[in-house]
């Protein structure tokens, strides 16, 4: 068993015995089980990790800590001598009943949430040689895909939807960033990141518009120690250098922390370019997030939240311009400034309120540098324009109350957004960039309230019936999106689940009002204000059971579609518009198993099959019938782990809709692929060390020397290395 224990020494028996619990990192532990065996005493940790027994009778007993994130402790001890006692234990291999929040927006332990719940865990994150949110997500979802877009940027596909179909949180509340109708990832850093809740599934009911392919809540570290410093710096290029930050203290009612992450990378190439075009799979860029969070707990009632994060990246294209390789005007600049207020109130020890407000922009730039080989007397200075400008404003409220036979939570949200596009001029007043919006300077709105409720409650064998409903008043017109799920906890740690639920995904902005005219290299792009909002029925079944040496879910489920939006071209050729298309039917099987083989042997993959039908070839491009992940990890040391992972994902399709619309051959066929990487994780109190392969295969697309559309971008085998420092005060005794 892993611990360390520092024993302060007395000369005298005293009747008193105490002491004090924390994790690795210095945390205090609350609720952990402390028994004096010979003593026959037991009780538990307080908030500061403290402990005391009163009245021994016994010089020499055994003292045994158990909790269920721990690894069990068991020491012999002389009270006689020993009179204080500070123990740190280690997490257990595999937490196999954490507390969850996202699938019911309260605490519950993960055996006892209706909806199956998949958790990327400190210690998964800890071992992955991963710097962003869209790589670690494939270890719960491999079906993580890009998507060559039409429209000049890559989306993501997720479990065969686009990722604006799925909502993703932060701390539990919504990030709105937009980037070409998806979330800019780059805008989630992992730096600050506990843990990861995955919900695959309707969740619309409690999440609202764009949850109906499920829900991804990334909840960031609150640590507890007097101060802390913790740095980290990871390179692997050609994929790039990312150093952070993180810091901050704890002192009285005040809890401030700082994260700042940076990420540049200088891009690269895997595909021939024409004479005189240049073109990367990874264009140049960087990304900086600074954020900012302070916790007030005034008293035991009272709670108070303040976030602010900062984000901005930019991203530098290059093409031939007489002769000469130059940056390519105009580049794109993206920020976001995200502003989030909470207060959360204890009414009492089984009912709670709490009341959020967000106010998020998102900034989309046009950076025109100086021409110094132009002949274009109007371009004269490096100058940045706004292009575009998305202003949302939230504000949720949230009852709860529980007693031993239920749980009840009634909820009013609302939102407010608005997008606006604006025209960029030359110094002349002539047009340089037309807004999307007509070419005017146009600013248009989107808004809804909506009231919801859910309630579990228990049954008899300790299984548990939920019910959810969302009232939603979108465009005055009332939507009613239901829930139901039911968990039976049968023998031997098994968990059957079924449920159903509605989704919906209200049509965007952009969707709605789009009409560019001036849509480079391509048709016009025009919305449509008769767009109905998609919709879906989501019906699933899953076995799952849990235990500190296996873990294992299967779910199956069936997901109805109707009313997918996407664009089509108009008979004459001249513009795309958006449509909805009348059905698709996803089918899948997700398989979920974790398996301790040894105590230095572990296993862990997920499968996904995933079976799309639809009478659009657009809406089912970029979906791999199979896809799965396999993950190794064989413990070297005390201290180190060897880590093997391996990623497959089978044969897909791209569509070409300007082939398909003049009756060419619109179908690419991009063929499977695996990719292994191999490292070596050590961690210690003070330090962090990764070092290992990735893509140790050197694994390219075998299609790269006669196409740009590949079916993956991964640059081939690299040298990967992060490392990390740790300073963190320790809990006064």
């Amino acid at each position: 068993m892993k611990y360390f224990i520092f024993i302060l020494f007395s000369f005298c028996f005293s009747d008193i015995f105490k002491g004090e619990i924390s994790d690795i990192q210095g945390n205090p532990i609350v609720n952990a089980n402390v028994f004096l065996i010979n003593n026959s005493m037991g009780v538990a940790s307080d908030k500061d990790g403290m402990f005391i027994f009163n009245n021994l009778t016994l010089e020499s007993d055994i003292l045994k800590i158990t909790h269920i994130a721990y690894d069990d402790f068991t020491i012999n001890v002389d009270i006689s001598k020993d009179t204080f006692i500070k123990i740190s234990l280690i997490n257990r291999s595999i937490d196999y009943n954490p507390i969850v929040v996202t699938s019911t927006r309260s605490e519950r332990h993960i055996k006892d949430v209706p909806m199956l719940t998949h958790v990327i865990g400190q210690e998964d994150i800890q071992r992955t040689s991963y710097s962003n949110i869209k790589e670690i997500l494939e270890m719960a979802m491999p079906n993580v895909q890009m998507v060559s877009s039409n429209h000049g940027t890559d989306r993501v596909k997720i479990q065969g939807l686009d990722n604006k179909y799925l909502t993703f949180l932060i701390d539990g509340d919504r990030v709105s960033g937009e980037f070409a109708g998806n979330v800019d990832f780059s805008m989630i850093g992992l730096s600050n990141v506990y843990k990861i809740e995955v919900i695959e599934g309707a969740m619309s009911t409690l999440y609202g518009s764009g949850a109906m392919g499920g829900v991804i809540n990334v909840i960031t570290k609150k640590n507890k120690n007097p101060y802390w410093i913790n740095s980290n710096i990871k390179y692997e290029q050609p994929i790039g250098l990312s150093p952070s930050l993180n810091m901050g203290f704890n002192k009285g009612i005040i809890n401030y922390s700082l994260n700042f992450q940076y990420t540049t990378t200088d891009g690269y190439d895997l595909t021939p370019n024409e004479v005189g075009i240049y073109n990367m799979s990874l264009d140049e860029n960087n990304s900086k997030i600074f954020n900012h969070r302070i916790i007030l707990t005034p008293s035991d009632k009272n709670k108070f939240l303040f976030t602010f994060k900062n984000y901005s990246s930019r991203i530098n294209r290059y093409d031939y311009f007489g002769g000469n390789l130059v940056v390519d005007a105009p580049l794109n600049r993206y920020k976001d400034n995200y502003l989030k207020l909470k207060y959360d109130y204890k009414i009492s020890d089984s009912q709670n309120f709490k009341i959020s407000f967000i106010n998020e922009e998102y900034l989309k730039y046009y950076y025109y540098p100086f021409y110094y080989n132009s002949d274009n007397p109007l371009i004269i200075n490096a100058e940045e324009f706004v292009n575009g400008s998305l202003k949302r404003n939230e504000i949720n409220f949230q009852y709860t109350i529980q007693s031993s036979k239920y749980n009840r939570l009634i909820g009013l949200e609302s939102y407010d957004e608005n997008y606006s596009s604006f025209n960029i001029y030359y110094p002349d007043g002539s047009m340089l960039q037309e807004s999307i919006f007509e070419g005017q300077d146009l600013t248009k709105t989107d808004n809804d309230i909506s009231l919801y409720f859910y309630e579990e409650r228990n049954l008899l064998s300790d299984n548990i019936l939920s019910l959810g409903l969302r009232f939603q008043n979108l465009d005055q017109k009332n939507i009613l999106l239901p829930s139901i799920s039911y968990l039976v906890k049968g023998n031997n740690n098994y968990n059957y689940r079924a449920s159903y639920s509605r989704g919906y995904r209200n049509p965007s902005i952009k969707e709605k009002y789009y009409e560019w005219q001036d849509h480079a290299g391509g048709p016009a792009i025009l919305g449509n204000i008769d767009l109905k909002p998609t919709e879906n029925n989501y019906l699933s079944v899953s076995l799952d059971k849990r235990s500190s040496i296996n873990d294992f879910s299967v779910d199956v489920y069936r997901n109805d579609i109707s009313n997918m939006i996407s664009t089509e071209y108009d008979a004459s050729g001249d513009y795309l518009q958006y449509k909805n298309y009348n059905n698709v039917l996803i089918n899948g099987v997700n398989v979920h198993y974790y398996r301790k083989i040894t105590n230095k042997l572990k296993l862990k993959f997920v499968y996904n099959l995933t079976d799309a039908s639809s009478d659009s070839d657009e809406i089912l491009e970029g979906i791999s019938k199979h896809s799965l992940r396999l993950n190794l990890y064989y413990a070297i040391s005390k201290k180190s782990d060897l880590v093997a992972n391996i990623k497959y994902a089978g044969e897909k399709f791209i569509f070409d809709q300007e082939q398909d619309f003049v009756g060419a051959q619109s179908i690419k066929e991009l063929a499977s692929y695996s990719i292994a990487d191999l490292y070596v994780v050590s961690s210690f109190e003070k330090t962090l060390l990764k070092i290992g392969l990735k893509n140790i295969f050197n694994y390219k697309d075998p299609g790269r020397f006669t196409s740009e559309i590949l079916n993956n971008y991964d640059p081939g085998r690299r040298v990967f290395i992060e490392f990390g420092l740790k300073f963190n005060g320790k809990v006064n005794d």
